[in-house]
């Protein structure tokens, strides 16, 4: 049986060259500390350091629970038709 993994949404920032960048993710809630120094997985360039937890929001999610961005995206392009072929003029 598998471990059930609470998640909490949470605001980090990482210092890079030219100033720093934020992002907003689930984390699971054992890491969810302000202050605390994680290594977070990007798509395109694999496990990046430095990122540090400036807020820890209040709910607590299962991990089957989690929003879906993709999934709710797709779904905004599909109601409002962005997700329609551009027309060349």
């Amino acid at each position: 049986m598998s471990r059930n993994v609470r998640y909490v949404q949470c605001a980090m920032r990482r210092n890079i060259a030219r100033g720093s960048v934020r992002t907003t993710s689930y984390i699971p809630q054992e890491f969810a500390k302000v202050g605390r120094v994680l290594r977070l997985k990007d798509d395109k360039v694999g496990w990046v350091d430095g990122w540090v937890v400036e807020c820890v929001g209040d709910s607590i999610v299962e991990g089957d629970q989690i929003p879906d961005s993709h999934k709710a995206i797709k779904n905004h392009r599909k109601l409002t038709g962005d997700s329609a072929p551009r027309l060349n003029a």
